[in-house]
């Protein structure tokens, strides 16, 4: 199963992308080595194990030299590793994904100074549609008040949403994900839901989109049964 998972910082989608993770493994039998959240700047290196609301792999030094480059290294980099992880994606029965295309686009165009990114971002579906076309694009949304009191609550040092545009990111990865050609498309509003519910969501959404391979493994699985 190869899910990407997009959506405005405070959402849920790195959280998720974990759990789901473990669903994979659990309930399919597949296996993601590595959940790939690569995608906000400055924290565009980082693999952790286990979730965390801010890697600690990537030491303020290092956060603070990406963030000095300029726009145009930026652009350059990033699309590099935005190619880099589309280029794998067939390679492997099982992926997650946190933002890819639409999360570096949405705040590199609003923060970082990049330009029109819109042919970029129809040249990565188009890989996609040709070499992974069962990728599931999920949309994690929350409101507006609930983003915010979750920022306040835990503010994630170098973060990259700024207090006053939640609303307009909001908006922006909406219109990303409706505008996206990807055929598999789920929405999740994580907004008065518990990790679990929003997992149990995801599951209940994700259903019709699974390949006849997902399937295949999930009725050779042994599941835990209360």
């Amino acid at each position: 199963m190869r899910v990407t998972l997009v959506g405005c910082e405070y959402s849920g989608t790195t959280t998720l992308a974990f759990r789901i993770r473990e669903w994979i493994h659990s309930e399919i039998g597949g296996h993601v080595n590595l959940v790939h959240d690569h995608f906000k700047i400055p924290y565009t290196v980082t693999h952790p194990d286990e979730y965390a609301p801010v890697p600690s792999d990537f030491t303020i030094e290092e956060q603070e030299q990406f963030l000095a480059l300029s726009p145009r290294i930026k652009d350059n980099i990033m699309r590099h590793n935005v190619v880099y992880h589309t280029a794998a994606l067939p390679g492997m029965a099982d992926k997650v994904i946190v933002g890819l295309h639409i999360e570096e686009a949405v705040y590199g165009e609003l923060y970082f100074g990049y330009t029109d990114r819109r042919g970029f971002m129809d040249g990565i579906e188009n890989k996609i549609l040709g070499t992974a076309p069962d990728t599931v694009l999920c949309l994690v949304t929350a409101s507006s008040n609930i983003i915010r009191s979750r920022m306040s609550a835990n503010l994630h040092p170098n973060g990259v949403l700024k207090e006053p545009d939640i609303e307009l990111v909001l908006t922006r990865f909406q219109e990303e994900f409706e505008r996206s050609r990807l055929t598999h498309k789920i929405s999740l509003d994580t907004s008065d839901a518990t990790i679990d519910e929003s997992v149990a969501e995801f599951v209940r959404l994700v259903e019709p989109h699974l390949t006849d391979h997902d399937r295949a493994r999930m009725a050779s699985t042994p599941k835990q049964r209360e």
